[in-house]
């Protein structure tokens, strides 16, 4: 990797689609969706921080857990606890709730790190991918102030920081299905996920 890098797993929402169960803690294939992401940070940064308001549910989770800042149930909030927290420059985020990232397709998301841009993201046909993304240090201005004034979507700071779009054919070289942004937010993407691991396995 051209630049240090920290790796953070956000693991603060309410699940409340999913009946309030911890989807981090829901077994695709017999392990748990925290510990599939884990593994692939282990091979890819050398610091792995992971942001909740329920520390003591992750005693077992070999990273430094911090909480959130603000009283704000976000994901802003979450980024930002994250990224002040990191001891590099640069950290990638991604949700604890995404059972399928591949370590390709985030390597190729930290060669994008080129010192000008404050924020990596992937642009698809959906539209950006916020919560797989490269962030800077120098966003964390802006997260303030956005924090402060209750402004809570993460892509109001796309107006507020240098933004550097990663482009969805290159993305697909790596991950043809762009599987790494699949997320389960309801019971319904349970069974998709495990749909998906059982025709890839």
């Amino acid at each position: 990797m051209p630049w240090p890098c920290t790796g953070v797993i956000l693991a603060g929402g309410l699940s409340k689609r999913f009946g309030g169960r911890n989807k981090a803690f829901i077994r695709i294939g017999g392990q748990r969706n925290i510990d599939r992401l884990m593994n692939v940070y282990a091979k890819l940064f050398d610091q792995i921080i992971l942001v909740t308001n329920d520390p003591a549910a992750y005693m077992d989770v070999d990273a430094l857990i911090v909480t959130d800042h603000y009283t704000q149930r976000s994901s802003l909030n979450g980024v930002y606890a994250g990224l002040f927290a990191a001891r590099h420059e640069y950290a990638f985020f991604a949700a604890c709730d995404a059972p399928f990232v591949k370590p390709e397709m985030i390597a190729l998301v930290l060669d994008q790190i080129d010192g000008k841009a404050d924020l990596i993201v992937p642009s698809t046909d959906s539209g950006y991918e916020p919560m797989f993304a490269v962030y800077r240090k120098t966003c964390l201005p802006a997260m303030v102030w956005q924090l402060e004034r209750d402004l809570l979507k993460i892509k109001g700071l796309f107006r507020k920081v240098r933004v550097k779009a990663v482009a969805e054919g290159d993305l697909r070289t790596v991950d043809p299905e762009l599987v790494s942004f699949f997320n389960m937010n309801t019971p319904d993407d349970l069974v998709k996920a495990e749909a998906l691991y059982q025709a890839n396995c």
